[in-house]
């Protein structure tokens, strides 16, 4: 009977190794699931062998089931307990299951028995992965999403499948704005494991932070609905509830023209939850928009800095960041505003097209020299006072009297050309008129056509101060009067040198100052007021 009965077990384990050896043949192929009901037949017929049970493990290893696979692995290891490659596929189930606790002392088991640079590698990873998951559940409590997600998406990467890692990178991924990225790791879990108690958060939190916290609400009311004791869906409800609140109040305020309160109430919803970008960018904007008409453009710019910082496709705080750069007096910067809005909201293209139009206008009107305010007088400035004003600016910021250092020479040689500039504009009536209507006559582009634009500071010095006497118009000393010296330098200069002492010219006429000539060859008809020409010149006329 003993012979028997071994005979029979003998067949019994023929047929199981045929079916092992059947497995083992699909496994190489990759054919898992044919594999795993070979050693099923295997375990059938022979229940204390333990490489069958390891075997179907590693199937179930590959096809991801891993519950199956660390129920196989702890019958096998029943059977041989320091098998190696069992107790890796049990560390590994429990690592892919997300128990990273659970799967650290068998990794640690397995380089006692195996010293081997896998096993070294695989026990210094788990506890990597141990350390990274503390650290973004303590980034998750302190609220720095940011800084967990960096850690969770670590730990993600190397165990892709477990569902408590993945909805922890869901939550990191919508409290960072990672909306797209949320939404897809949202409907993975969904496709791998179905209904779940945290659905309603995750969709909650990917709306809130989507920047629609009326379906955020929604939705965190229906997650309490179905679980009352769900405290992530009660505090991410409540948290949207304020926010929306804080909101609507500084809006009401805003728009009855009580700024104080309206600044008040936004401040409120920005301590509401820092992380939340894309609503505190609005709020932000918002606040940006009171301060503007309380006309503190300076503390509007800061906010409207701090919106796009968060938002940078938010085109609100932009176009209001313009205004009140225009305020301020920064008009590129403001222009550059206003394209960007362009960019960013087709509907706002004519309205920035009129705002950049009327900047460049403004930009042209500020680039003009106003010569009234480089001499210091007024516009209704008499030709004495402007006459006065020159004496005092070119004394003051001639070149020969500042040399002190390099800076300063500078500044005085571009100080005496503009006083000369202003001085030979308001001097001229012709010239001053012009200037009084918009055009700039030692502007090239302004529109003033005739007039002389290259201006010789010390030629017109020396004119109003006095030089050598005699020159080619036989003039004298012009003692007395604005105009001591003589005008030899600055006549041949400007009338372009017309013929030696200009004896015998054509008549023609011109005006400087408060003197003028109008007539023939050698110019007669000269009067300069405050002098009396000489005998020679008398003779001569």
């Amino acid at each position: 009977m003993e012979v028997e009965r071994n005979t029979g077990n003998d067949k019994l384990r023929q047929q199981a190794e045929e079916h092992k050896n059947k497995g083992n043949d699909y496994f190489k192929r990759g054919l898992y699931s044919n594999a795993a009901e070979e050693y099923e037949k295997a375990i059938e017929l022979c229940t204390n062998e333990a490489n069958y049970y390891g075997n179907r493990a590693a199937c179930f290893l590959q096809m991801k089931k891993y519950s199956k696979c660390l129920k196989d692995c702890e019958q096998a290891l029943s059977l041989d307990p320091n098998n190696i490659k069992f107790l890796r596929r049990k560390a590994l189930s429990l690592q892919y299951l997300g128990l990273l606790t659970e799967a650290k002392p068998i990794f640690e088991q397995i380089a006692n028995l195996d010293n081997s640079e896998q096993s070294l590698k695989e026990h210094k990873l788990i506890k990597e992965l141990i350390t990274y998951l503390q650290q973004a559940r303590q980034k998750l409590d302190d609220n720095q999403y940011k800084e967990a997600l960096t850690f969770i998406e670590r730990v993600a990467k190397e165990v892709p499948d477990a569902v408590d890692i993945q909805i922890l990178n869901c939550e990191c991924l919508a409290r960072t704005s990672n909306i797209n990225q949320a939404q897809e790791q949202l409907r993975l879990i969904q496709d791998k494991h179905g209904p779940r108690v945290e659905t309603y958060y995750l969709k909650g939190l990917i709306e809130l932070y989507g920047g629609s916290p009326d379906k955020a609400k929604s939705i965190l009311q229906e997650g309490l609905r179905q679980d009352q004791k769900n405290k992530k869906c009660l505090a991410a409800f409540q948290m949207a509830k304020d926010q929306d609140s804080y909101k609507s109040k500084g809006n009401d305020c805003l728009n009855s023209n009580r700024f104080d309160d309206a600044i008040d109430f936004y401040t409120k919803a920005l301590a509401v939850d820092s992380n939340n970008f894309k609503f505190n960018s609005i709020i932000y904007a918002n606040r940006g928009l009171a301060y503007q008409k309380k006309k503190d453009h300076q503390k509007a710019v800061n906010d409207f800095d701090k919106s796009i910082e968060l938002n940078d496709r938010y085109f609100k705080p932009y176009l209001r960041r313009g205004d009140s750069r225009q305020e301020l007096g920064d008009l590129d910067g403001a222009q550059g505003d206003y394209q960007k809005v362009m960019e960013l909201d087709q509907g706002s293209i004519q309205q920035m097209r009129q705002k950049i139009n009327d900047l460049t206008r403004k930009q042209k009107q500020l680039s003009k020299k106003d010569y009234y305010k480089i001499l210091d007088v007024e516009k209704n400035a008499t030709d004495a006072d402007i006459k006065k004003a020159y004496r005092k600016l070119a004394l003051q910021w001639h070149p020969d009297k500042n040399k002190e250092n390099e800076e300063q020479k500078k500044l005085a040689d571009k100080k005496f050309r503009e006083i000369a500039e202003a001085y030979s504009v308001l001097s001229d009536k012709n010239k001053r008129q012009q200037f009084d209507m918009g055009v700039d006559p030692n502007d090239p582009m302004g529109g003033a056509g005739g007039f002389e634009t290259n201006i010789d500071p010390s030629q017109i010095f020396k004119m109003f101060f006095g030089g050598e006497g005699g020159g080619d118009f036989g003039i004298g000393n012009m003692g007395g009067g604005d105009f001591p010296g003589g005008f030899k330098t600055m006549f041949t200069t400007n009338l372009g040198g017309m013929g030696q002492n200009m004896r015998g010219g054509q008549g023609f006429p011109f005006q400087f100052g408060d003197f003028s000539q109008q007539g023939g060859a050698g110019f007669p008809g000269f009067q300069f007021p405050g002098m009396q020409f000489t005998q020679q010149q008398q003779r001569r006329k």
